[in-house]
């Protein structure tokens, strides 16, 4: 070859490889610009779905405080809320199963072929991509379909529940007067800001807060804190769920107990202090042969700030005069006590192990 072919080779081979550095740049960009057009969708759906959600969980304990009476409600209220750890329970347990499945298919992928068998996606190529959406639309499904019924069904009142009588409706009605003689069916707004001002719903706020900041803090690292325990991190799924079907329990005996007794404050305070000791054993023993210790820690720490949690929350309810400073009250907890979430994420740094 002679040196004219070489170097008119070596510019062709030049050419091509500043061809293909110049495709591949570009398919970074691409790919750059779509993970952004990704992100920015997330962060729109997530604020939609906070909008959407915020005033479920205020709204909710408040909406059973129309239907039944002081001594009634802490259970009624602790059954609704209770489904927080019964669904940390389910989700560990049933991480744990699924890595437990033997088969030739990685367990994870078995979640992405059953959404596939039932909806028979044709193009393998997209499997992943449409899979995961499916999963996405499927957890979502039952609530969207589930909000028709309550539409429907789901009364505003006593008043007007359509599956009473009458009579039965007059009853129900007349049974909540003892305390509140206000108005039902209008916003007070003499009562709103009583209730803005009354310190007793900023000390609920205030106890709201700390106990949803341990909980929280619970629910997004507890597997984390098991696994450091010397567990791996499948039986660590596994171990989660135990403590929090108990809190549970004891959340449903908390709220029987003050609704038969009452002393709501008493209650909050020795579960309280049950949870402070769980957290004191976790922070003080770090012997990791001592497993049992600080596995009796994570049980004490989870049993004893959700009983709090939720007995406070219908104490709150239990301490207004009236239905529209009962919903001022049930929003200062709600917008500040919730806040709590925002720095929960940062409560074990992987800097601290």
């Amino acid at each position: 070859m002679s040196e004219n072919e070489v170097k008119e080779s070596d510019a062709i081979h030049l050419e091509q490889a500043q061809s293909q550095d110049a495709k591949d740049m570009q398919h970074v960009h691409v790919l750059s610009a779509d993970q952004a057009s990704i992100r920015r969708q997330l962060i729109v759906c997530r604020c939609l779905l906070g909008i959407f959600e915020a005033a479920f969980g205020a709204g909710a304990p408040y909406f059973l405080s129309l239907f039944y009476q002081r001594g009634e409600l802490g259970f009624r209220v602790s059954m609704l809320l209770g489904m927080s750890p019964v669904a940390n329970c389910f989700a560990s347990a049933l991480a744990f199963g699924i890595t437990h499945i033997r088969n030739s298919i990685a367990p994870w992928r078995l979640l992405f072929i059953i959404g596939r068998i039932l909806y028979q996606r044709p193009r393998i190529q997209r499997f992943v991509e449409l899979d995961t959406r499916l999963t996405q639309s499927i957890e979502g499904a039952p609530t969207v379909l589930f909000s028709v019924i309550v539409f429907f069904f789901l009364a505003d009142s006593p008043g007007t529940a359509k599956f009473l009588t009458e009579s039965e409706q007059t009853q129900a009605v007349e049974r909540l007067q003892t305390v509140d003689q206000t108005a039902k069916n209008k916003m007070e707004w003499k009562q709103v800001l009583q209730g803005l001002s009354d310190y007793k719903n900023y000390i609920h706020m205030t106890i709201h807060f700390c106990c949803n900041y341990s909980f929280a803090g619970l629910s997004n690292f507890l597997p984390t804190i098991i696994q450091e325990m010397g567990y791996t991190s499948v039986n660590a799924q596994g171990l989660s769920a135990p403590p929090y079907f108990a809190s549970f329990l004891l959340c449903i005996v908390a709220a029987l107990i003050s609704d038969r007794w009452g002393h709501r404050g008493l209650v909050i305070t020795v579960s309280a202090v049950v949870g402070m000791v769980g957290y004191l054993i976790l922070a003080a023993v770090e012997d990791e042969h001592k497993t049992g210790v600080r596995y009796f820690g994570v049980w004490l720490a989870t049993c004893g700030v959700f009983p709090a949690l939720s007995i406070n929350i219908t104490w709150l309810l239990n301490n207004q005069g009236g239905d529209s400073k009962k919903g001022a009250g049930m929003a200062i907890l709600a917008v500040f006590g919730q806040c709590s979430s925002f720095v929960s994420s940062s409560a074990f740094p992987d800097s601290e192990g």
